[in-house]
């Protein structure tokens, strides 16, 4: 059976990549692997809180709230992964360990940051393609996106 990983987060693209990975995969037979990376929005605003991780993994378990509810008719077979460390290295190391015969991904967001981190060489799309020794597959916002 082939494998399809897709990263997901809080962002409209996000949701978009897996409507089209879900879909890609219900017509391939394929296994998906849904990826939520931890990242800086899903730690809360005071570091400093004492409850800084319960407030965490609830935040990143907003992400498999939200894929549940997204999957909830998808028919085929899915895993959910929630992991810590640079996301495109995650993604990568997953996808091989899946041997997913692609990755799937929101387009890179807009705005300042965005901006600096490809122009730094960090967006995650552009590490993939670096890395993951596989096709990288980008989904505009407005595909698939239900809202």
């Amino acid at each position: 059976m082939p494998n399809l990983v897709v990263g997901y987060d809080r962002h409209p693209a996000s949701r978009s990549a897996l409507a089209f990975a879900a879909d890609l995969a219900g017509r391939l037979d394929a296994g998906l692997h849904v990826v939520h990376v931890v990242d800086d929005e899903d730690v809360p605003v005071d570091p400093d809180s004492d409850d800084l991780e319960a407030a965490t993994a609830g935040r990143a378990e907003w992400a498999r709230a939200a894929a549940d509810a997204q999957l909830a008719e998808f028919a085929g077979a899915w895993t959910y992964y929630s992991r810590h460390g640079r996301p495109a290295v995650v993604l990568a190391q997953i996808a091989t360990d899946t041997d997913a015969a692609m990755i799937v991904l929101g387009v890179p967001r807009k705005g300042l940051m965005a901006m600096m981190e490809r122009l730094l060489g960090e967006s995650v799309s552009a590490a993939e393609v670096r890395l993951a020794g596989r096709p990288v597959v980008l989904v505009p916002e407005q595909a698939g996106d239900t809202d």
